[in-house]
């Protein structure tokens, strides 16, 4: 077992804003950082969106690979960057890359079943957060890419901790312990002021660094895409995919509560159907 707080005392001196847990991280792809950062300006250029992705030429075949997979459920099969870019449009291949890009990080630790699991959850809660924005009127893709990395600050820690993670994990779910507060006593951070911090230091949009923060929470103000990850979060515990076996979850009604009225008569699933649908996307990522 990885023993943290042996870690914690040894770790060479950090800014004091890089919280111990996080410091020397494995590598995020320097491809999908690049082109979330580039794709965030309202003046990007399709040549340069290309010339990222195909910088890597490993990456650029696992991003075709991945927008002709059933995950993605396109019409025409994708042959080219040029043509998924032409075809699906910027804001879906950043979707795509990225999720390329999250399954390459963690997936070393998902042999670990209880670690598995924290990726389904991302991949559950993208998929459901894209369909409720398109029942919400908003932004489709922005909402997918919310919805994955919402848990990037989890996903961090499994990577770096996969033992120490899986045992809090298990822990947590015999014991009914708050999942959050656990992680702050093992880690001194949590997975929400994790995903704050890493998507600070990616540059990333504000839209998603809030995301990440705030998303187990009830944010105030105006219906805005941190409420629409937030009950696509709760909706993926209530159809199965938490991270936490044996807690109680939230039901498929109080998931949706949140949900304002006028758009309720355009998000009509049934639970069990779309739980089905999503296992189906789910085991399409590889």
């Amino acid at each position: 077992m990885i023993d943290v707080d042996a870690e914690r005392k040894t770790s060479q001196p950090q800014p004091a804003t890089t919280p111990w847990a996080l410091e020397k991280l494995p590598p995020f792809s320097v491809v999908a950082t690049r082109l979330m950062q580039v794709l965030s300006k309202s003046d990007v250029h399709i040549t340069e969106v290309g010339q990222i992705v195909a910088a890597e030429p490993v990456f650029a075949s696992r991003v075709l690979q991945m927008a002709n997979s059933s995950l993605f459920s396109l019409e025409r099969q994708v042959r080219t960057i040029s043509h998924a870019i032409v075809l699906l449009g910027l804001d879906r291949v950043r979707s795509i890359a990225l999720t390329r890009a999250m399954g390459d990080f963690v997936t070393p630790v998902l042999k670990v079943q209880a670690l598995r699991v924290c990726w389904e959850n991302s991949l559950a809660g993208a998929i459901l957060a894209e369909r409720l924005a398109r029942a919400c009127r908003m932004d489709a893709d922005a909402a997918y890419l919310a919805g994955l990395l919402r848990d990037i600050g989890r996903l961090a820690l499994l990577v770096k901790y996969p033992e120490a993670y899986a045992n809090l994990l298990a822990v947590s779910g015999e014991n009914v312990f708050d999942l959050i507060a656990t992680e702050r006593d093992l880690f001194d951070i949590d997975h929400c002021a994790a995903g704050a911090w890493i998507t600070e230091k990616m540059a990333l949009p504000a839209e998603l660094c809030e995301v990440a923060a705030y998303h187990h929470e009830l944010p105030q103000g105006p219906f805005r895409m941190v409420h629409i990850v937030r009950m696509a979060d709760r909706m993926a515990d209530a159809l199965g995919f938490s991270v936490l076996s044996g807690v109680p979850q939230p039901s498929w009604e109080d998931a949706l509560q949140d949900l304002p009225g006028n758009f309720s008569p355009r998000f009509q699933y049934d639970p069990e159907e779309l739980r089905v649908q999503i296992q189906e996307k789910i085991a399409a990522w590889h």
